[in-house]
């Protein structure tokens, strides 16, 4: 096996790799996108013949014998000048370990492994930024295999793939993606580099020796024999990267087709799986699965997607226009019944999309409501087997669960292309989704907004018609002299309610010269901790929104002239009007000052 690096001709423009920041920020860390994205590349890859994928995370220490075989296959002695070129901090190989990620019941890297086509292959190992997925697929960007690099200190990986259409061949390939280049000899580098065997013109191609494949699987410990599918081996992960972190990011994200039965998830020596899920969610999942209420609300879901004894109420085709009239009157009182009395809502709404081409195309989604414990709230949006955390901030409900389920087809579709590049939230002002779409920005407003649209019209308070309401104001005499006669019917009185106490805050917020201090409030406990609390300042103004009006002219928090003291608390700053609070402690304190003392503050600080 050779380490190839290509050098660059004098014309040749230097195009680094900057997406890593996709993968590593304020709204994913680098083992949560590590879990992410290889999960999504297996679940992406199942075979029509597989019920469920199963996925094998592992922490490998090879013994001396195999750290100097590998050593050797690395290239490490020629790997180390290039690192140390692109300020990359050497690693001691004594303290070598490497991170495994397996999957089975899927079809491997498929497709010409000796030329240039547009399937699995080739858009793994020789294309960056660009992906033929399409469809139901969860990823399609083309950047998820960057996270591979990422978390490895020598920023490179190796994988050996058994394809479906091979008959069970392997092929081992790897690679090392750094940045453009120079060593002490002036000579210019490309930023991707490959571990494999030179082809003509230079084509990258995988070792196919049987013998030499035995070996590298059984040096890092692989479990793979003739399966088809893909193994992922990283050389000295971070850190950050342990088993018990890669469990947490697997119960957060990947809930839903674990309880759906589609995926199970092997860390170590423990099984992530649909029994396993609860007592595993309680322990390393959260506040959120502290409880077994939302793990028991998916598996409800589940249930009736599955054709249980609830069937969905369909809303009209106008429901983007009006929701109420969609549920229809005969059906409100019911479903408003039914939410108060602890029973699931199971609502389908009908859309039709408009390519680009002029192709209309009828697809549809789900909707669950349930009413949730006090101290819980929840709100989940799934494209098939994938949350996407960053569109729960479009859903404010109280003491409430709630789901959004998207998986047709051709819907999947259309939010897939709306997808950032973590796949954390939709955009819709994404490339892909105006290239392919028409009028796309008004179809997601209409999809994002309709489970807080549902969620209003059933918890509204239900109004009446008191037609002697205003009869001591405005009543006339009788020709006999006395008071007109109250007509007949029924006296309706208004109804009576109940306003629950509002919760007590787990934060105080005291304003002062020239800023503020957020302090522990009545409500917290060490049961909330830790907490994030995200908290958005601004000046006033006269009109409008004083928040969206903020500019960095005003203030610009990222910058090192604000003076910000945290006890007890992280403090990131993730915009220059935004601060993100990581609390740790019952006695925290925060204090941030360094503002225009003649101008109004406005101070928004919110639970996340």
């Amino acid at each position: 096996m050779e380490l190839m690096f290509r050098a660059l001709s004098g014309g040749e423009m230097e195009r680094p790799p900057t997406q890593r920041d996709q993968f590593n920020n304020d709204d994913v860390e680098l083992a949560e996108a590590l879990v992410r994205e290889s999960l999504q590349n297996s679940l992406d890859a199942r075979l029509e013949s597989a019920d469920c994928v199963h996925v094998c995370l592992r922490i490998v220490e090879p013994g001396e014998e195999d750290r100097a075989w590998l050593k050797a296959t690395l290239r490490l002695d020629e790997l180390e000048q290039h690192l140390r070129a692109c300020e990359i901090d050497p690693v001691n190989f004594h303290d070598l370990k490497l991170l495994t990620i397996e999957d089975f019941g899927t079809s491997g890297l498929t497709g010409r492994w000796d030329a240039w086509d547009d399937d699995p292959f080739c858009d793994f190992w020789r294309r960056m930024g660009l992906s033929h997925k399409g469809g139901r697929s969860l990823g399609r960007w083309g950047l998820g295999k960057l996270v591979f690099s990422s978390v490895s200190r020598i920023r490179s990986f190796l994988g050996l793939t058994v394809p479906a259409d091979l008959r069970g061949h392997p092929l081992l390939m790897g690679q090392a993606v750094l940045t453009h280049h120079k060593l002490e000899d002036k000579r210019r580098f490309d930023s991707h580099a490959f571990f494999g065997v030179r082809g003509e013109d230079d084509l990258q191609l995988p070792v196919v020796d049987a013998a030499f494949i035995a070996k590298f699987s059984a040096v890092c410990g692989l479990k793979r024999s003739s399966e088809t599918g893909l193994s992922v081996v990283v050389p000295f992960p971070e850190p950050a990267v342990t088993h018990d972190r890669i469990v947490e990011f697997v119960v957060r994200n990947y809930f839903f087709p674990i309880l759906f039965g589609r995926l199970r998830v092997t860390v170590g020596d423990a099984e992530i799986n649909t029994e396993t899920f609860p007592e595993l969610a309680k322990r390393l999942g959260g506040p959120r699965f502290t409880q077994g209420k939302l793990a028991e609300f998916i598996q409800t879901v589940d249930t009736a997607r599955r054709g249980g004894s609830q069937i969905p109420l369909v809303l009209t085709p106008d429901w983007p226009k009006d929701i109420e009239r969609a549920i229809g009157t005969e059906h409100l009182a019911e479903q408003r019944k039914r939410l108060m009395n602890g029973e699931l809502i199971f609502l389908r709404a009908q859309l039709l999309l408009k390519r680009k081409n002029g192709e209309e195309v009828r697809t549809h989604f789900d909707m669950f409501l349930l009413r949730a414990p006090e101290d819980q709230s929840e709100a989940l949006f799934v494209r098939d087997s994938i949350t996407l955390p960053g569109e729960a901030r479009y859903f404010r409900g109280r003491h409430i669960y709630a789901a959004l389920v998207a998986d047709d087809r051709d819907l999947c579709a259309f939010l897939g292309d709306a997808e950032n590049p973590a796949h954390t939230s939709w955009s819709a002002t994404a490339e892909k989704l105006s290239k392919n779409w028409r009028n796309p920005q008004t179809r997601l407003k209409e999809i994002r907004e309709s489970l807080q649209r549902v969620y209003n019209v059933l918890t509204s308070a239900v109004e009446t018609v008191d037609n002697d309401a205003l009869a001591s104001f405005f009543s006339s005499k009788s020709e006999e002299g006395g008071k007109k006669a109250r007509p007949p019917g029924p006296i309706v009185r208004p109804p009576v309610i109940t306003v629950p106490p509002q919760a007590p805050k787990v934060y105080r917020l005291n304003r002062q010269i020239g800023g503020f201090n957020i302090r522990p409030g009545p409500g917290i406990t060490e049961e909330a901790l830790p907490l994030t609390l995200h908290v958005r300042v601004a000046y006033d103004v006269r009109s409008g929104n004083p928040f969206s009006k903020h500019s960095p002219y005003d203030f610009d928090l990222t910058r090192p002239n604000r003076s910000i003291k945290a006890a007890g608390a992280q403090v990131s700053c993730t915009a220059a009007n935004v601060i993100e609070l990581e609390i740790a402690s019952k006695d925290f304190e925060v204090e941030v000052i360094g503002f225009d003392p003649n101008r109004d503050l406005i101070v928004d600080p919110r639970v996340v």
